[in-house]
C-alpha cells in the first residue's frame, strides 16, 4: 500500500544520494544505473568550468572541487598500483620453483591484498565526497546561444487592438481556491482545462510529434539526474519501507520532464530511431502548488547541431499554439543566472497580461545538450561505439496559469473558437 505523505519541510526525511552508490552502500542497497562520468569532458579545463559557475552564479567551489578531484585521482591510482602489484606477484609464484621463494612471494601477496582491501575501505569515502557531493553537481556547459547577464526578447507578438477587457470576477466565479495546493474549476474554466492540454497536443501531433503516455512516479535517482529538488516533490511512503532506504518514490504526474526521463532510463535506441519527437498530457504535481494539467515535449538528436535544428522547429510549434489565443506574447532568450543546473539553454514563453500590465510566464522549453543522458544511460550506438543522444524538451503549456490569465483578461471559451470546435469535434 502507498501513502502520499505531505510533511512540513523541518520534518522531512534526510535523503542520501541514489543516483552515484559507492562500493559500501551497494552492498545494502539495489543500484538501479551507474551514471557515466565525464571527468574528461568537465574537468579537462578548470577554467572554462569557472566561467561556467561565474556566469550562472551557481553555488559550486571550484578549488574544492578541484582538490577532491587530485585526492580521488591518487586514491585510484594507487589501486591500479597494487592490483597491478598482486598480478605480478602472483605470475613470479607461478613461474617459481622454489619453495621458500613462492613462500616469501605469497606473503607479499598477502599483504598487498590487504593494503588494497583497506584502501578501498577508505576510497568509498573519496568517491562518495567527489562524485556525490561535488562532481555531480557540476551544472550543464552553457550555449553559445545564452545571454551571459540579461534575458532577451527573440520575438513578440503584440497584443491584439480589439483586446477584451480586464475580469478578475471570472477567476473568482469560476476558479475557488482552497489553499495554494487545491483549486476547484467550474463553468470554461473546467472547459479551458479540459480542452486546452487536448488541442496543444494535437497541435504538437500534426506537426510530427508522437502521443505519449508516462508513470506519474519516479524514484530518487531520477530525481537526483535531472538536479530537482526533492522537497518540490510529494513523498510516497510504501509499506515495510527499511529506514535507510535511498532510492524512495515521488509523485511527479505524466506530464513532465521526471516522467520522460523514467521511460528513457537505461535504454538503447536505434540510431535510425532518431531524432525521436515525443509530446504527453498529463498531469504535474509541486508540493504546495495545484496540480496542473500540462502537455510537455520530449525530442532526442544524435548530434548537438541536429538538437538545435529540432529546438528551434519546436519554437515554431509553441508559436502556432500561442498564436491562436487572443492575447500578446513574447519569447524570451534566459539568461545564464537564470538557467536550471541541467540547462545548456531556454526560451520562456511570456504572455501578456492586461491586469497587471505584465508579461507573465506560461511555458517554456529547453535544450539539455547530452548531460542527462550521461545520467541516465540512454544511449545509441553506431559500430561498437556508444553515443549518449542530445535532448530538448519543455512545457508546452500549464492549464491553471493560462487559465487564470486567460479568464482574468476577460476571454471565454466562445473567444477561443478552435477550442470551442475541437472539444466538439
Amino acid at each position: 500500500m502507498l501513502k502520499l505523505s505531505i510533511l512540513p519541510k523541518s520534518n522531512r526525511r534526510l535523503f542520501s544520494s541514489a543516483l552515484y552508490l559507492t562500493g559500501d552502500k551497494a552492498r545494502e542497497q539495489f543500484a538501479v544505473l551507474v551514471p557515466y562520468l565525464d571527468f574528461k569532458h568537465k574537468l579537462g579545463d578548470f577554467e572554462r568550468l569557472k566561467r561556467n559557475i561565474r556566469l550562472r552564479k551557481y553555488p559550486l567551489d571550484c578549488d574544492n572541487l578541484q582538490q577532491q578531484w587530485e585526492l580521488y585521482r591518487d586514491v585510484e591510482k594507487r589501486k591500479k598500483q597494487i592490483e597491478q602489484c598482486r598480478v605480478e606477484l602472483q605470475k613470479r609464484i607461478q613461474q617459481s620453483t622454489c619453495k621458500d621463494e613462492q613462500k616469501q612471494l605469497k606473503s607479499r601477496a598477502i599483504l598487498a591484498r590487504d593494503d588494497l582491501k583497506l584502501l578501498k575501505e577508505q576510497s568509498y569515502k573519496v568517491a562518495n565526497a567527489f562524485i556525490s557531493n561535488n562532481f555531480l553537481s557540476i551544472p550543464n556547459d552553457l550555449n553559445d546561444r545564452t545571454p551571459e547577464e540579461r534575458s532577451k526578447c527573440v520575438y513578440e507578438k503584440p497584443t491584439p487592438s480589439r483586446s477584451q477587457k480586464t475580469q478578475t470576477r471570472l477567476v473568482e466565479e469560476q476558479l475557488e481556491e482552497f489553499g495554494s495546493a487545491c483549486q476547484y474549476m467550474t463553468g470554461d474554466a473546467a472547459w479551458m482545462d479540459l480542452r486546452l492540454p487536448m488541442y496543444c497536443s494535437e497541435t504538437f501531433r500534426r506537426n510530427g510529434f508522437i502521443l505519449f503516455a508516462n508513470p506519474d512516479f519516479v524514484r530518487s535517482f531520477l530525481v537526483e539526474a535531472a538536479m530537482v529538488s526533492k522537497e518540490s516533490l510529494f513523498l510516497v511512503r510504501e509499506d515495510d519501507e527499511p529506514e535507510d532506504k535511498v532510492n524512495l518514490l515521488h509523485l511527479c504526474g505524466g506530464g513532465s520532464l521526471l516522467s520522460f526521463l523514467g521511460y528513457f532510463t537505461k535504454l538503447s535506441v536505434f540510431p535510425s530511431a532518431l531524432p525521436l519527437r515525443l509530446v504527453a498530457s498529463g498531469k504535474r504535481y509541486h508540493f504546495e502548488r495545484a496540480q496542473s494539467n500540462e502537455t510537455h515535449v520530449f525530442g532526442a538528436c544524435k548530434t548537438s547541431h541536429e538538437a538545435e535544428t529540432l529546438f528551434d522547429e519546436t519554437v515554431e510549434i509553441y508559436k502556432q499554439f500561442y498564436d491562436h489565443l487572443p492575447l500578446g506574447y513574447r519569447i524570451v532568450q534566459v539568461a545564464a543566472p537564470n538557467l536550471r543546473p541541467f540547462e545548456s539553454m531556454r526560451v520562456d514563453i511570456e504572455l501578456y497580461d492586461g491586469q497587471t500590465e505584465t508579461y507573465v510566464k506560461v511555458a517554456e522549453l529547453g535544450y539539455y545538450t547530452d548531460f542527462l543522458s550521461k545520467r541516465i544511460a540512454f544511449i545509441y550506438h553506431e559500430g561498437k561505439v556508444q553515443h549518449f543522444p542530445h535532448v530538448v524538451s519543455g512545457t508546452a503549456m500549464s492549464s491553471v496559469d493560462l487559465v487564470k490569465l486567460v479568464l482574468g483578461n476577460g476571454i471565454t471559451l466562445k473567444d477561443l473558437q478552435i477550442l470551442d470546435t475541437f472539444g466538439k469535434e
